[in-house]
């Protein structure tokens, strides 16, 4: 693997509690790795860094949302044709090549972030400096490269395990085989959770950084695709009964900008609106109505409309429908989406888009969703329901749609029924509705309950669970990285 001589940019910050919306600026200079790592604002600084390979990148970039949502049944690419951002569209058929770039931008982002992170743990240990801040910096860093193994893993699965910044050219590194890198997903989940704060400690002003909840999520979903079931069962009720975290009131104002960091909020990318910066969410311009200002992409399927219950209020809050009443004075236009429908979660209303704020494209305001309560009580319905607790598991479904119920003012008190004795099939048609096209997920559900063959047209076994090694990795590599099955 070549490796990312990445120059790490300083970000002006006053240290872990120096403002609302931490990632608020963009880099204003660079320094080289032998002369910095030198003070605590050094190692904040450091890793904040890190944090922004979190950051969505829409199509310039590593997009979770191409894969998570728009390869799996939920999403139409959208845009503008079928030759808008083709390459998204050969993901979405499973035709994709080895030099598709949105696989290389995957594999790219994904290891710049490791990079970063391995770079905080290895140079931020010896600076002298307020011990429990530097424990916090450890474990957030900690979290970070797990999730970007996360990222790799479910992706490619085998992939190089880079564990030291890479800087002294030994690059060419083998893959691992998947068990290797789950875990180490594990074990660096496992040190963060030892090291983070939990959500009760945290300042606000350091909402979207990393807390010991976040890290059970990460550890969670990885025992999840080990099929570790008695410890994700564990685990998930641990987060659910101690985490601090309550379902919020009305999960179709999750998606709004008033509900980022709401009750159930485990984990958000801390995504920011201020004009000209271009630290904020590109999905709010991508996934945009074409007819207002945005490219149109990401556009609801008929299937995903399908699948939500009669009257289910988290529908309206996942899919705009046309001439749909969306603010005062703002009627919906879907005429120019490829299904007729366009995605509700990163919709803004008129006065909240950045080119009426003197803002840009790169400037959405949007928080990305990572880990909510819902979702990990969904997973711990899962895996009780493998562990013969069906009764456990029934209750955690029947709360989610409880919830539902009575969410967006709806009155209808017989909608969505309580479960006697829950099934999969219905923890899983629950884990659709209830994060749909914002927690760009459902792909990567649907191969790790291996029913992605059932449900995806040109999907192939053996093949379609990972997409190809970039194919300049593997020439870089001089033959060290090998392709996987089928490509």
């Amino acid at each position: 693997m070549k490796s990312y001589n990445i120059l790490l940019g300083i970000v002006l910050l006053a240290g872990l509690g120096g403002c609302g919306k931490f990632l608020d600026e963009t880099p204003t200079a660079h320094q080289s790795t032998s002369s910095y790592y030198q003070t605590s604002d050094d190692a904040v600084r450091a890793v904040t860094d890190v944090y922004r390979m979190m950051k969505d990148q829409a199509y310039g970039g590593y997009c979770p949302s191409a894969f998570g949502d728009i390869m799996s049944d939920d999403a139409a690419k959208g845009g503008g044709g079928a030759s808008d951002q083709g390459l998204i569209q050969d993901l979405k058929l499973f035709i994709a090549k080895a030099d598709n770039g949105y696989v290389y931008n995957a594999w790219r982002d994904n290891y710049k972030g490791i990079y970063l992170a391995n770079l905080v743990l290895q140079k931020v240990p010896p600076i002298a400096m307020d011990a429990a801040l530097k424990t916090q910096v450890i474990g957030e860093a900690q979290f970070l490269r797990g999730y970007f193994y996360l990222q790799l893993v479910r992706l490619f699965g085998r992939v190089p395990i880079v564990k030291t910044p890479i800087d002294n050219g030994e690059y060419n590194i083998a893959q691992s085989p998947e068990a290797d890198v789950w875990a180490l997903i594990e074990q660096d989940a496992d040190s963060a959770i030892a090291n983070l704060p939990p959500r009760s400690a945290q300042a606000v002003a350091d909402r979207g950084r990393a807390t010991k909840g976040a890290a059970q999520a990460l550890l969670l979903e990885a025992y999840m695709w080990e099929k570790k079931w008695g410890p994700a069962q564990q685990l998930g009720d641990d987060i659910i009964t101690n985490g601090g975290y309550t379902l919020a009131p009305d999960v179709t104002r999750i998606w709004t900008l008033a509900g980022e960091f709401g009750p159930e909020s485990i984990f958000e990318v801390n995504n920011d609106d201020i004009p000209g910066k271009n630290v904020g969410n590109l999905l709010n311009l991508f996934d945009g109505s074409r007819s207002t200002w945005g490219y149109g992409f990401t556009v609801p399927s008929q299937d995903l409309v399908n699948a939500f219950e009669p009257g289910d209020p988290r529908l309206v809050a996942t899919v705009i429908t046309n001439n749909e009443v969306m603010a005062p004075g703002d009627t919906s236009n879907t005429t120019l989406s490829e299904t007729g429908y366009l995605n509700k979660k990163y919709w803004l209303p008129i006065d909240e888009i950045p080119y009426n704020n003197g803002g840009g494209g790169g400037d959405g305001p949007t928080n990305d969703r990572v880990y909510g309560l819902a979702q990990v009580m969904l997973w711990t319905a899962e895996a009780a329901f493998q562990n013969g607790a069906v009764s456990h598991a029934t209750d955690l479904v029947n709360q989610i749609r409880a919830r539902a119920r009575t969410s967006g003012g709806n009155t209808d008190m017989t909608i969505l029924p309580a479960y006697t004795a829950v099934t999969l099939d219905n923890i899983y048609h629950e884990m659709r509705v209830e994060t749909a096209l914002g927690e760009h997920r459902r792909f990567y559900e649907l191969v790790r309950t291996g029913r992605a063959a059932a449900v995806l047209p040109g999907f192939k076994v053996g093949t379609n669970e990972h997409i190809p090694i970039p194919l300049n990795e593997i020439q870089l590599s001089g033959g060290v990285l090998t392709q996987n099955n089928g490509y």
